[in-house]
């Protein structure tokens, strides 16, 4: 059966976003075609400014809008860098510019951020350099960091990641440290996977 070219363009655009398949892409686009104009169309402005309005900081790497941004001997730093309010001596390196909104909403951290752009991932054509390496030994190599501090995931590519910055990173004086992960607060353990408990265990210490 013959179907519309630009409708499965659409859907095979939708199908490109994380955890969207085939089928779900399908219904979105038939859902967005039932969808009166007027909706659609502002969907569609709001991607565009997406693209066209929003930026990253130079220095950390989280989202901003470009009329916020601030000028600073060719840099675009946010109200995070500029802070005079933080440890200047530690980072917190994430895979996402997310991360550094729930870290710094969720916790008293009181340093200053990295965001990588995602994680390594050879498969995906993601090598060192396409997830921003080089940006980050810039910063260590200002010798002013005291700590690293590796908040990536804990999937695969996460792990090899945070395995990566950490053997770049010693040839720096500096503590490497990464964030725990195992039994959430008020977990009952037979209810956890194998591999959390596993992990659990291994990251145990001493009280």
């Amino acid at each position: 059966m013959k179907q519309s070219k630009h409708l499965n363009d659409l859907i095979d655009a939708l199908s490109t976003l994380p955890g969207i398949g085939k089928k779900s892409a399908q219904r979105m686009a038939y859902k967005l075609m039932r969808t009166s104009t007027e909706k659609t169309l502002n969907l569609s402005k709001k991607l565009s400014n997406v693209t066209s309005m929003v930026g990253n900081c130079k220095i950390c790497g989280i989202y901003l809008d470009n009329d916020d941004v601030l000028q600073q001997k060719d840099n675009q730093n946010c109200h995070l860098c500029i802070s005079e309010n933080r440890d200047i001596s530690k980072i917190c390196v994430t895979e996402s510019p997310a991360d550094v909104y729930t870290i710094d909403s969720s916790t008293d951290y009181k340093g200053y951020y990295f965001v990588l752009d995602g994680n390594l991932s050879p498969l995906d054509g993601r090598g060192p350099t396409e997830i921003g390496i080089k940006r980050l030994e810039h910063r260590l190599e200002q010798g002013n960091i005291d700590e690293l501090i590796l908040a990536t995931s804990t999937t695969i590519e996460g792990e090899a990641t945070s395995h990566y910055v950490q053997q770049l990173s010693t040839k720096y004086d500096i503590k490497i440290s990464r964030i725990a992960f195992g039994i959430p607060l008020n977990g009952e353990l037979g209810y956890l996977d194998s591999d959390t408990i596993s992990h659990a265990f291994r990251e145990r210490k001493e009280l």
